[in-house]
């Protein structure tokens, strides 16, 4: 009896402290919206009544990184201020916004070329790439020192757009610091080999006057490739490997343009230079590669072919084994797979093709015994594997361990529960990410379940790639606003796991997510597009404006995958490659293939490796969801199976 009794009062205890928790985290809430709409009216009074009723709040951080902001953009001396900024950074040194606030205090300062300020405040060079250039760029203005270009090459060539603050410090480099000619030409050859257009026009334009000539000829063969013989004679520089990435930096161009030219020209080019075997070999290649998907005649069809057969680069052997793919050449396609390196001939597709030409020549036995092996694996080609066999494929699904105390009581999570309640996803994700950074394989389990049982769906997706936990379905495929899907797929011929595995391979269920390419959301629905569905569908409302909210993004989305699906034959491959390509791209393979070849040839004879990739994950992420709501295992339907594409 006393048991019971003990027990009756634990839960009435437990029941009152959530009643507390719930009250009072309601009432958190109502002041922090207060408090919000008092920073975008700068009501500083309802500013300082409600701030200290918020400092138990888990986003009290958030407003006070807020409300310093507003203060360092209301004063005048900067100095004065970096006081209160280095104590912001060093209290909330564990939540990403301390970082935040650290570039954002470092850009500002370089903006009002406040560089005493700036090395008092950061004697140490900051990791992210904007203030990093700002970094150096005051070092330089006031320290007169050399700056490292060692340390900016990587950030200058793996950008396809130079951050404006990037580019200053180019231009400013040149300007006073006068960098040394030959360190500006190796730039060029890199941004040459990395075929960074703009990078070599802003390059070339901070040679020294002795350089004007050369620079020109430069910015003309970047212009015009065709122009390289006649350039290459006024062409002084002393260093052959400069020169030569110039060459194949022009044959590159021309050869797309006019890969007969190109041949031609790279013949008199061989003659006017000692070249080695090597060099020799790497210039054929460059111009074999771009004749790959052209029309061209039998005599440059032959030569290709002969490079080809000699070059030991894997891409360029595999490109060539797609094209055998999609001209439907098995006695090409066997040869080729032959010419590949061990390493790459045990790929899972080219011990898929292996096997098929096997097959065909009717060594079954030894063709199973490949397949078999691909079955064990967890890729597209297992699936397709399973198919050709008429087997179910075996799904291995861990069970991920129940959230313990330890991962309850992290201090993040507080935080991020409070940033998701707002939608503020991009915060919230930041915090996920510092979070998940440094745990154990056991603990990512844990958080990918408890993200997922929270709707932190995208989190989920994110926690199983941090931890490499692949065979843990449930948390890599979550049912992500399941009813929504089955809403706005109901009554199309789209089925809602076809949508939801488009939009797990678009955006990982990220709601906020948003391309270079100015793709938004779920779905990476464009705003052309959306302006598209608009006009086909006869919508009234004005959603352009709304791609970011997850029922908006997923009602344009399935409409245009609808009108995607019924356009191409109601075919899940050809429309997964329209999704990610275009329609116009799928025609042009449509038209080259002319209904010759199968469902699985097709797939892996696309010349684009983000489509092929695209096309495979969207199928297997489908199988995923068919596999988890209990619909059929193949990973194509018997009308895309026997298909001729």
């Amino acid at each position: 009896m006393k048991m019971i009794f003990k027990c009756l009062i634990l839960i009435q205890f437990i029941f009152f402290n959530e009643n507390i928790y719930a009250t009072s985290i309601k009432q958190q809430r109502q002041n922090y919206k207060q408090i919000k709409t008092a920073y975008i009216n700068h009501d500083i009074d309802i500013i300082s009544s409600l701030l200290p009723k918020l400092k138990k709040y888990p986003l009290y951080p958030y407003l006070q990184y807020e409300f310093l902001i507003k203060k360092i953009k209301k004063e005048n001396n900067l100095a004065s201020i970096q006081g209160l900024v280095k104590k912001f950074i060093n209290k909330y040194s564990d939540i990403p916004i301390a970082n935040s606030m650290n570039n954002y205090f470092i850009n500002l300062l370089a903006q009002h070329n406040n560089g005493k300020t700036l090395l008092n405040f950061s004697p140490n060079k900051p990791k992210q790439t904007q203030a990093l250039c700002n970094w150096y760029y005051i070092k330089w203005l006031f320290d007169k020192k050399s700056i490292n270009i060692e340390a900016l090459k990587k950030i200058w060539l793996s950008r396809v757009n130079i951050l404006h603050d990037c580019n200053k410090l180019l231009l400013i480099s040149n300007k006073h610091i006068k960098i040394p000619s030959n360190i500006i030409l190796e730039l060029i050859g890199f941004a040459m080999k990395a075929n960074n257009d703009r990078l070599i026009t802003c390059l070339t334009k901070m040679l020294p006057p002795n350089y004007k000539n050369f620079a020109n000829l430069i910015l003309q063969i970047k212009n015009n490739p065709s122009s390289i013989l006649n350039l290459i004679k006024k062409m002084h520089y002393s260093s052959f490997n400069f020169n030569l990435q110039v060459i194949r930096y022009s044959l590159l161009h021309l050869s797309r343009k006019n890969p007969e030219l190109a041949k031609k020209t790279m013949s008199i080019i061989i003659k006017s230079y000692h070249m080695t075997p090597s060099d020799i070999q790497v210039l054929k290649e460059i111009v074999a590669n771009n004749m790959i998907q052209k029309n061209i005649s039998n005599e440059l069809n032959i030569w290709r072919n002969s490079v080809i057969a000699n070059s030991k680069s894997t891409s360029l052997i595999e490109q060539h084994i797609r094209k055998s793919l999609m001209n439907n050449n098995r006695t090409e396609l066997k040869f080729w797979i032959s010419r590949l390196p061990l390493k790459a001939k045990e790929k899972e597709e080219w011990q898929y093709w292996q096997a098929d030409i096997l097959y065909l020549q009717g060594k079954k036995k030894q063709a199973k015994s490949i397949f078999y092996k691909l079955i064990k694996k967890r890729n597209f080609y297992s699936l397709v594997a399973a198919q050709r066999l008429g087997i179910n494929y075996f799904f291995k699904n861990d069970i991920a361990p129940a959230p313990d105390n330890t991962i309850l009581t992290l201090k993040e999570m507080p935080r991020i529960r409070e940033l998701m309640y707002w939608k503020q996803y991009n915060l919230a994700s930041n915090e996920w990410n510092h979070l998940i950074s440094n745990k154990t394989v056991r603990q990512l389990k844990m958080l990918a379940r408890y993200a997922n049982e929270q709707k932190w769906w995208n989190f989920s997706v994110k926690t199983t790639i941090q931890a490499k936990i692949w065979d843990n379905i449930k948390e890599r495929f979550p049912l992500a606003w399941n009813n929504l899907y089955i809403k706005y797929t109901n009554n199309k011929n789209i089925s809602k796991n076809y949508a939801m595995a488009i939009s797990r391979q678009e955006s990982g269920w990220d709601p906020d997510a948003h391309s270079l390419m100015n793709a938004i959301g779920l779905m990476q629905i464009e705003p052309n597009t959306a302006k598209q569905v608009i006009k086909i569908y006869h919508i009234k409302d004005d959603i352009i404006n709304k791609l970011f909210d997850p029922e908006i993004n997923i009602w344009i989305g399935t409409n245009y995958l609808e009108y995607i699906f019924k356009q191409l034959g109601k075919n899940r491959i050809l429309t997964s490659a329209a999704y990610n390509a275009g329609l116009s791209n799928i025609n042009i393979w449509k038209h080259r293939s002319a209904g010759k070849i199968n469902a699985i040839a097709f797939i892996e004879a696309i010349p684009f490796l983000e489509t092929r990739q695209y096309v495979k994950n969207v199928l297997l992420y489908n199988a995923y969801y068919n596999y988890l709501t209990g619909k059929p295992r193949n990973i194509l339907t018997s009308v895309e199976w026997n298909h001729r594409y």
